[in-house]
């Protein structure tokens, strides 16, 4: 019964040490290939798990690809009531996770996958409604409420005024945010609104 117990104590940690490595080796295979050429052979050589855990995990790789590049995204911190730094709240931990390291790449082959997997679409979609979307809504209706901004607001267009040049710089111009630009954006969508 002892062994039992110390098996199922320790499943868990390994399962998540498993989950964990995959992801690694999952960014820096994007970094490296980009979604195009996404081998899973070699993401689980680079993890040391075997593709059947990998495809139980994830049967569709897409996901595995947003669910990566999602995976570097920090916690949002508020920071502040200025309905700016608000807005610009939101963007951050995007910012931060593209900015570090090839986060870039990753969200490039992320962005990639969600364009032509359906599921991984699916799930981008979802990280987006949840983070940006709803809580952006929120914002607006608060500040319109103020008079800060026009009550006539369109949010697709909010959404596409913060989030387009984020995949402008990483899709097409294949490179980092530039620093302050959750803040630039914040500004120029409130500018945008303005009465």
């Amino acid at each position: 019964m002892t062994e039992t117990k110390a098996k199922s104590r320790s499943a868990p940690r390994r399962s998540e040490e498993s989950r964990a490595a995959i992801l690694s080796a999952t960014r820096e295979e994007l970094a490296e290939s980009g979604w195009r050429k996404f081998s899973v052979d070699k993401v689980s050589r680079r993890a040391k798990a075997s593709k059947q855990t990998i495809y139980r995990w994830w049967p569709a790789i897409g996901n595995m690809c947003v669910e990566a590049a999602l995976d570097l995204v920090p916690a949002r911190k508020e920071q502040g009531r200025d309905p700016a730094e608000r807005i610009a709240d939101l963007l951050s931990p995007i910012e931060e996770a593209i900015c570090t390291g090839s986060g870039h790449a990753v969200f490039r082959g992320a962005i990639m996958a969600a364009s032509d997997d359906k599921d991984a679409g699916e799930t981008w979609r979802a990280w987006l409604r949840d983070n940006i979307r709803s809580p952006l809504r929120l914002i607006l209706a608060e500040v319109a409420t103020k008079n800060i901004i026009r009550r006539d607001y369109d949010l697709e267009k909010a959404v596409d005024t913060l989030m387009g040049p984020i995949w402008n710089r990483v899709l097409i111009l294949r490179a980092p945010l530039p620093e302050g630009f959750s803040k630039g954006q914040a500004v120029l969508l409130l500018k945008q609104f303005s009465q």
